[in-house]
C-alpha cells in the first residue's frame, strides 16, 4: 500500500514540471530505498499528516535546482542557489505535493501537508523513518529529480 502512495507524487511531478519548465520528464522505477538523504543534494522536505504520516522529499543537485529555478523564472538565468532559487524549488515541491494529495484524497485517503523546508549540505537532518520508497525523474537537459517517500 505505502509504495503506491508515491505514484501520485510522480504523476503530479511530471505534470507540474512540464507546466513550469516546458520539458517532459521520464520517471524511473519505484524502488524500496534507504531513508537517508544525500548531503550532496538540495532536499525539499514536506511533512505528510493524516491517514499516512511521513514525509516526501525532493532531491536534486544544486546545479539541477538552479536550472529548474531558472526555467520557472521564465528562462531568467539564476547563478547562485540563493533565497530566490530556494523559494522557487520550494514552491515547486509544494505544488507537486498539493496536487498529489488532492489525487490521493479522491481515493478516500486524507493527507495534509506542511510548508516545504529546503535543506542543503550540513543543514540536512536525516529522517527517522524506517521505510522509504524512491523514484527518479529524468530530463537530459536539466538532470534528475529524486522523489523519496519516507514513512513514519
Amino acid at each position: 500500500m505505502h509504495g503506491q502512495i508515491i505514484v501520485p507524487f510522480v504523476e503530479s511531478a511530471q505534470q507540474v514540471l512540464q507546466m513550469m519548465t516546458a520539458n517532459h520528464w521520464v520517471p524511473g522505477d519505484v524502488v524500496q530505498a534507504t531513508p537517508d538523504l544525500h548531503d550532496h543534494h538540495v532536499w525539499i522536505r514536506i511533512d505528510l499528516k493524516g491517514e499516512i504520516d511521513g514525509q516526501v522529499a525532493f532531491g536534486l543537485s544544486p546545479s539541477v535546482a538552479l536550472k529548474i529555478a531558472s526555467a520557472m523564472m521564465g528562462g531568467f538565468e539564476l547563478s547562485a542557489f540563493d533565497e530566490m532559487s530556494q523559494s522557487a524549488v520550494a514552491e515547486l515541491a509544494n505544488m507537486i505535493s498539493g496536487n498529489a494529495c488532492s489525487q490521493i484524497a479522491s481515493s478516500g485517503v486524507h493527507i495534509d501537508i506542511t510548508p516545504p523546508q529546503v535543506q542543503v549540505g550540513e543543514q540536512i537532518v536525516q529522517p527517522v523513518s524506517e521505510l522509504a520508497y524512491a523514484v527518479p525523474l529524468e530530463l537530459q537537459e536539466l538532470g534528475i529529480l529524486e522523489i523519496k517517500l519516507l514513512i513514519a
